[in-house]
């Protein structure tokens, strides 16, 4: 190799390298916080290829911050991994779907009482008790007692006393009893996609609409198209053909068939003028005979 080739030789590896090096601290002052970089360890999702960095498989370049991917959203959490969720305080699972029962730990979060709800809990006390400011402790109180609730009672910060309903109840225009609320009338938010709400004393239920079941979807428990023409549960007519769409289907009559796909009729041929104009002198010259 001569002179002149080897110098352009070299001064190109230089340039790769000068390249790769400000491209890994592009990376490693836009991702990551201060300890990390303090520290001198790669931020969070950022790997070295060789003489290259790029974020790592199951990591996403955002702004120049290595970010993780997550296919399916964490419901009740944040993304801190490929494909791993940091479930809220009251959530559990793959995906933080699943609400975590407070009342059936070992060292029960309530003095007496305990109802679950969902992400959270609440407390309640026995009769003749009122529930204390701080949320979980039961102490006896007449006023409690005076005050006939069909639940329970409370006590404010300040001092008073109030009747207390469960989730999904509220207090009635007396102020003992409790009634039942109507979630279903929040709107269509209340249900996933595809459920109808259906409300129940205290709480509600997700329904399938028409046209869905219930099945998995991707690994998930969902409500998923019904094939009416699969099952046999259409009602085409047996002259039509079946086409099954998402929650529903349509009937589209044979050929030689006319109508709705309900109903289908046969179709005649046309006769001719000549035909029809035979046909009415025959009928003319038709006699009736009488016996």
């Amino acid at each position: 190799m001569t002179k002149p080739i080897r110098k352009v030789f070299v001064v190109m590896v230089h340039f790769i390298t000068l390249s790769t090096a400000q491209q890994r601290g592009s990376f490693y002052r836009s991702a990551g916080d201060t300890s990390e970089r303090t520290e001198g360890r790669a931020p969070p999702g950022l790997c070295s290829y060789g003489q290259i960095t790029s974020c790592c498989l199951g990591w996403r370049n955002v702004n120049g911050n290595c970010q993780p991917v997550c296919k399916t959203p964490c419901a009740n959490g944040k993304c801190v991994g490929p494909e791993k969720c940091l479930c809220s305080s009251g959530y559990k699972g793959r995906l933080c779907n699943e609400d975590v029962n407070e009342c059936g730990f070992l060292v029960r979060p309530c003095s007496q009482r305990c109802m679950n709800t969902h992400g959270s809990y609440r407390c309640y006390c026995e009769p003749g008790y009122t529930l204390a400011a701080d949320g979980y402790t039961c102490s006896g109180e007449a006023a409690c007692f005076s005050l006939r609730c069909q639940f329970g009672c409370q006590m404010e910060r300040w001092g008073a006393v109030s009747c207390l309903c469960p989730p999904g109840l509220h207090l009635a225009a007396d102020n003992r009893t409790c009634e039942d609320v109507d979630e279903c009338q929040r709107g269509a938010a209340v249900c996933p996609p595809r459920q109808t709400c259906r409300n129940t004393f205290g709480s509600f239920v997700c329904m399938c609409q028409d046209g869905f079941v219930m099945g998995s979807v991707h690994g998930l428990v969902q409500c998923r198209d019904k094939d009416e023409c699969l099952t046999g549960s259409h009602r085409c007519s047996r002259h039509a053909q079946c086409v099954n769409t998402d929650g529903s289907y349509t009937c589209q009559c044979l050929e030689d068939y006319f109508g709705n796909g309900r109903n289908c009729l046969p179709r005649r041929a046309p006769q001719s003028k000549a035909a029809m104009y035979f046909n009415y002198k025959l009928t003319k010259r038709t006699k009736v005979v009488k016996h």
